[in-house]
């Protein structure tokens, strides 16, 4: 796996871990959007892991877990909300077919993605036109 890739996935794990936060503080405020719909999360979960990575990145163009790790989402102003539209997919999959582990599968077939791409360009990077890139070392702008 490139620099580049590891660089993502550690800030999307950061990002991971302060939307778990977030979510078991909300989660006595709110317990009734706690429970899990089928196998996938709570739509809780998903609706703060999409804030705590869309939002900043409106706003300042990267989350908590890019800032960390100096990556910047280039690409149209709109795009993060795009890019992170799959979090809210498996909410509406999982009503339909419970049994079925929608989140993963997601998460999965958007990391493979990236994996396999040339450019290290996710899916999600692709339909949102955009590019991951570092400041400093490491990624470059793609051509």
């Amino acid at each position: 796996m490139s620099s580049c890739l590891t660089r993502r996935l550690i800030a999307f794990l950061i990002d991971v871990a302060l939307a778990y936060v977030l979510f078991f503080a909300a989660a006595w405020l709110w317990p009734a959007w706690a429970e899990p719909v089928g196998v996938d999360p709570a739509p809780l979960l998903l609706l703060i892991t999409f804030a705590v990575r869309a939002l900043p990145e409106l706003v300042w163009r990267r989350s908590p877990g890019k800032m960390i790790l100096r990556l910047d989402a280039v690409g149209p102003r709109w795009a993060p909300l795009v890019r992170h539209s799959w979090l809210w997919l498996p909410v509406p999959l999982a009503l339909a077919l419970p049994a079925v582990p929608w989140y993963s599968i997601l998460a999965i077939v958007l990391g493979l993605s990236a994996v396999l791409a040339p450019d290290g360009r996710s899916g999600a990077d692709r339909l949102a036109r955009t590019t991951v890139i570092a400041r400093g070392r490491g990624c470059a702008l793609p051509g």
